[in-house]
């Protein structure tokens, strides 16, 4: 009888061994996203207005393929500026209301044409790629990757970008093993790239 019991409380014990010593999945096999943050303000230094740009697509290297489109009014004067991409578009309402949610007040660019104090509204410009491929050393294909780069300026008064003052920059990249899928991965990319907006940090998660 005694040994009956003995063995009834070594089972569990072997079992839950066993699932300690099953080896995790292999990071290869998730989808990691990589960031890289850089301020050269501290988050609650910078300014609570921002006025955000379309997001554009780019190649990997960071060279816009969209390209802004001013939007004037009736008498000719210059009031926002758009992509003919109803994606990027849509990213920046998305880029816009998690900057809202974090603290900072979204002005229009009629409004960021108004302002006459020097370098009180934080100017936000992004770039991505779609998903490309990335290749091991044998020219396989192991990963599709999507890059995304954000910066944050500050201009005088007169926008003029030979004085103004780089601050904010994000390197997002999302890499999705072959044979995985994950659904909207730009949208997913840019919305994490922006969650280490204005830090100073880097490193690596799971996204699944």
């Amino acid at each position: 009888m005694r040994s009956h019991h003995i063995l009834v409380l070594v089972l569990p014990l072997f079992s839950s061994i066993s699932c300690m010593n099953r080896a995790p999945a292999p990071v290869a096999e998730r989808v990691t996203f990589g960031y890289n943050a850089l301020s050269a303000m501290q988050a609650k230094d910078t300014p609570s207005f921002v006025y955000v740009f379309p997001p554009l697509r780019s190649t990997q290297g960071g060279k816009p393929i969209e390209t802004l489109q001013p939007v004037t009014s009736a008498s000719g004067a210059m009031e926002e500026w758009k992509t003919s991409s109803a994606l990027s578009m849509s990213l920046k309402r998305k880029i816009s209301s998690q900057l809202t949610t974090r603290g900072y007040r979204v002005v229009t660019f009629k409004e960021l044409l108004a302002v006459r104090i020097p370098y009180s509204v934080l100017v936000v410009s992004s770039f991505y790629t779609r998903p490309y491929d990335v290749k091991n050393e044998a020219g396989e294909v192991t990963d599709s990757a999507t890059l995304v780069l954000i910066k944050g300026s500050l201009f005088d008064e007169n926008l003029d970008p030979k004085t103004k003052k780089d601050i904010i920059k994000v390197d997002g990249l999302t890499k999705v093993p072959v044979g995985k899928e994950i659904s909207g991965v730009i949208d997913r990319t840019i919305r994490e790239s922006f969650g280490w907006f204005a830090d100073n940090a880097n490193g690596t998660t799971l996204l699944d």
